[in-house]
Formats: structure tokens, C-alpha cells, sequence
């Protein structure tokens, strides 16, 4: 999910030990230099989970690293890609798929998709499945911040705002959200004044802003480590901040605040011009496996849309509030709608002058 820089897409190739297909799969024609290339969010898919693929198949997990919504879609939007799944939402895949980019989810070749609920399906719409959920908060560091945020007006309007020491993301969706949020409004609309109110927000708060990359990305980059302590996040990102920065005592924590947040869905696509469209349902559904879920799931502290994974998960993570939060937050929580194109490239156009400003100074 980077300022004025250039994209940061990082390939990695994770190693695993590489069986012999043809002796576990000999009716296959897969073979072992075979691999699948993800277009995914970094750290977001468990070792564990890779070692276990690779170990049944023979197939390697290629991932290409994106740090924002808006380099996905960059991304997605080259005929030439080679992508062959692709983490999206909502609203970037019905998009794509409209304009045959992404190929309809044939849910029959998924049996596994049975353990998700119509809920979790219906939120990725017709050309995607879902992977994880989530909510957008506060994360911050307990021992740099005397009192824990509670509202989105102490990232927003912070105590100390001529102070660079936050971290925000590029993305023009997210990072609408809280402003939007905070002053009263949907998180879906298109009226001009409500967004240009919440541009005004985050203007008069870039002076404390220290970038606009997501937060992990900020992090392991080693250049703000001294001086961030608080960031807009996603549930689930402290755990990652905490194993980037090292510090006794997990420091980095996480907050929804009380005027509500956004619940996320991210879920995974197919794209049209994949090679590998019958082994990429294979990882799929795979992936939806309860034991494999629960696994990535536990591994990567974000929440599983997989009901029979939910339920092998240790007492202690299903009770986490922070993974999995209670109803009272859930019903002061907004989710993202469909909406015109016009309306995504006003955001894109707001997001860019306020990132052009931060960045001029």
C-alpha cells in the first residue's frame, strides 16, 4: 500500500523444501519449478501456511509487495503483469472484473468455501473470495504516549502538532476514512463539501505527519523508528510493528476509537490473463482448508471470515478484542459500498495534493 517516491513492489521468493510432484500427484502435470505469483500486502501471509503449500505441491509462492490500494490497481491495470492471484476489496475487484481483468469466482471448484459465511461472500462481491477482515484504528506506542488514544481527534488533531510523529498511508480510501468518521459523515460519500472538509482535517494535520507510506513499510525502513508513536493502522499491524522494531515488552499497541471505524474485507482475486487459473483455485481453496486458515489466521493475528477456523483458534486469540471485536464496535462500524468512478478519483485527486503539499515543505 509513498509520497512522491517511486512504487515500492518488492519481489520475494520464499524458500521452502520442494517435493517431487509427480510422486505425491502423479495424475498432475504440475511440476516442481511451477510457482504462483501473489500481488498481496507485505507480511501478509503466514510462513507456516507457505512451507505447508509448497510441501503438498511442489509449488513455489511468489509475491509481489504492494504498499497502498491505488499501486495495486497501478499494478493490475498492465495487460502484461503476470499476476496470479491478487489481493483486493470490494470495490477494485467488481471494477476489474467489469472490465474483464478479473474472472468471475466459480464457486463450485471451492469446497472449501462452504465454512464462509454468505456474509464474508456477498462482502467481496462476484470476482473475489474472502481472505481476512478487520477494522482501521489507532496504533501507538504505550510507552511514548502517556494516555491511549480514544478518539480519531488525537491522530488528527494531535497534542503535539507541529511535532512530526505520526504515520498515515497513501492510500485514498483509509485515509479518508477517519476524518470522514470523526466529523459525522459516511465513509461512502461523493458529496464534495464532506470531503473537502475531511481534506481540511488532514492538511491541518500534516505538520505532524512524518510520511505518508503505511505504516510497516515506514517502519522497517529503519528512518522513522526514533520517532513514530502513533499511525493510522490496520487491526493486527502492532504485532508486525513490534517483531520490526525489536523493543522489549511489545510496546506497539492498538486501538478502535469510539466514534466508530471502517470494517474491512480483504479478499482475493483471479486475473484474467493468469497462466495459472486452475492451480490458483487450487491455492484458494487450499487457503479456505479450516486447519490452514486457523493457521494463517493465528500466525498473522487478523481475523479469519472462516467460521470452522475460528473455531480451532486457541481461547485466548478468539477472545482477543483487538482481532476480533465485540458487537458494540461492530455496530458503530461503517464498510465500504460501490460507488461512481468519479467519486474514487476526486479522493485520488485530494490524497495527491495533500501528499504533493507534505511533501514540498
Amino acid at each position: 500500500m509513498l509520497n512522491n517516491k517511486k512504487p515500492r513492489v518488492a519481489w520475494c521468493v520464499r524458500s521452502a523444501v520442494l517435493m517431487t510432484v509427480s510422486l505425491l500427484f502423479p495424475s498432475t502435470s504440475l511440476h516442481a519449478a511451477q510457482s504462483l505469483t501473489l500481488l498481496t500486502w507485505e507480511e501478509y501471509l503466514s510462513e507456516a501456511v507457505i512451507e505447508r503449500w509448497q510441501a503438498e505441491t511442489g509449488v513455489e509462492i511468489q509475491q509481489i509487495f504492494f504498499d497502498s490500494g491505488d499501486k495495486r490497481d497501478e499494478i493490475l491495470a498492465k495487460p502484461d503483469h503476470q499476476i496470479d492471484i491478487a489481493l483486493t476489496e470490494l470495490i477494485s475487484s467488481s471494477r476489474f472484473g467489469a472490465r474483464k481483468l478479473l474472472e468471475p469466482i466459480e464457486q463450485a471448484r471451492l469446497p472449501a468455501l462452504r465454512h464462509v459465511a454468505r456474509r464474508w461472500r456477498d462482502s467481496c462481491g462476484r470476482y473475489a473470495v474472502p481472505y481476512l477482515w478487520g477494522t482501521l484504528g489507532i496504533a501507538y506506542r504505550s510507552d511514548r504516549i502517556e494516555q491511549a488514544p480514544r478518539s480519531w481527534a488525537d491522530l488528527l488533531k494531535p497534542a503535539r502538532p507541529d511535532e512530526p510523529h505520526i504515520v498515515m498511508m497513501e492510500d485514498h480510501e483509509d485515509i479518508l476514512a477517519s476524518p470522514l468518521i470523526l466529523l459525522g459523515h459516511s465513509i461512502n460519500t461523493s458529496d464534495l463539501d464532506q470531503l473537502k472538509a475531511a481534506f481540511e482535517l488532514l492538511r491541518s494535520q500534516s505538520e505532524a505527519v512524518l510520511t505518508y507510506e503505511y505504516v510497516i513499510t515506514a517502519l522497517r525502513s529503519q528512518r522513522h523508528l526514533d520517532r513514530a508513536d502513533m499511525a493510522l493502522a490496520y487491526s493486527g499491524d502492532q504485532q508486525v510493528l513490534n517483531a520490526v522494531e525489536g523493543v522489549h515488552g511489545e510496546p506497539w499497541r492498538y486501538v478502535v476509537p469510539e466514534e466508530g471505524t471502517l470494517l474491512w474485507v480483504d479478499c482475493l482475486s483471479v486475473p484474467s490473463n493468469s497462466p495459472n487459473q486452475a492451480l490458483a483455485y487450487r491455492f484458494l481453496d487450499f487457503l479456505n482448508r479450516p486447519e490452514i486458515a486457523a493457521l494463517n489466521a493465528e500466525d498473522l493475528g487478523v481475523a479469519t471470515p472462516n467460521a470452522s477456523a475460528r473455531a480451532l483458534l486457541p481461547e485466548d486469540v478468539r477472545a482477543d478484542a483487538t482481532i476480533y471485536p465485540p458487537e458494540a464496535v461492530l455496530a458503530r462500524s461503517q464498510v465500504y459500498e460501490e460507488r461512481p468512478l468519479e467519486g474514487t478519483q476526486t479522493r485520488r485527486r485530494i490524497i495527491s495534493a495533500l501528499i504533493n503539499a507534505h511533501d514540498a515543505r
